[in-house]
C-alpha cells in the first residue's frame, strides 16, 4: 500500500520540540527566513537543525516527502530527524490540551483585569 499524502498534526510536532511556522510569508507583516517553514532539531546533534521550507497548494501548506529506503534508515551516518515522539501515546481527544489552554487564558484575562473598566463583551 502507498499513501499519496502524509498528514502531520502541528500540535503533535510542537509537543516534540519541532517548530511549525505555518503562516504563509505573504500573510506575515515582516517576513523572515524562519517564516513558513518547519524547524526540526536533530536527535543526534544538539546544534543541528533541519529547516524545511513550506509550499502552498491552494490554502494548504506542505512539503514534498518520500519514504526512506531501508539502507537510508539503517545507515548510522545519516542524521535522523523526528517530527513526533514515540511516547507518551498520542491522544488528540485528551482533555489535558484544553486544560492547559484554559489555564493560559485565565492568566491572560487576569493580567488584563486592571485595564478593564466595564464588562467585556465578545461579539
Amino acid at each position: 500500500p502507498s499513501m499519496m499524502n502524509i498528514l502531520l498534526c502541528p500540535m503533535q510536532c510542537r509537543l516534540n520540540n519541532v517548530s511549525v511556522n505555518d503562516v504563509p510569508k505573504f500573510l506575515v507583516k515582516n517576513p523572515t527566513a524562519n517564516d513558513h517553514l518547519v524547524i526540526i532539531p536533530s536527535d543526534d546533534d544538539v546544534m543541528s537543525f533541519l529547516h524545511i521550507p513550506l509550499k502552498l497548494q491552494g490554502v494548504t501548506s506542505y512539503f514534498p516527502v518520500r519514504a526512506a529506503t531501508l539502507a537510508e534508515y539503517e545507515n548510522d551516518h545519516v542524521l535522523k530527524f523526528h517530527f513526533t515522539a514515540e511516547a507518551p501515546d498520542w491522544d488528540p481527544g485528551s482533555s489535558s490540551f484544553a486544560s492547559q489552554e484554559d489555564s493560559m487564558l485565565l492568566v491572560s484575562i487576569v493580567s488584563l483585569m486592571p485595564l478593564m473598566t466595564s464588562t467585556l463583551v465578545l461579539t
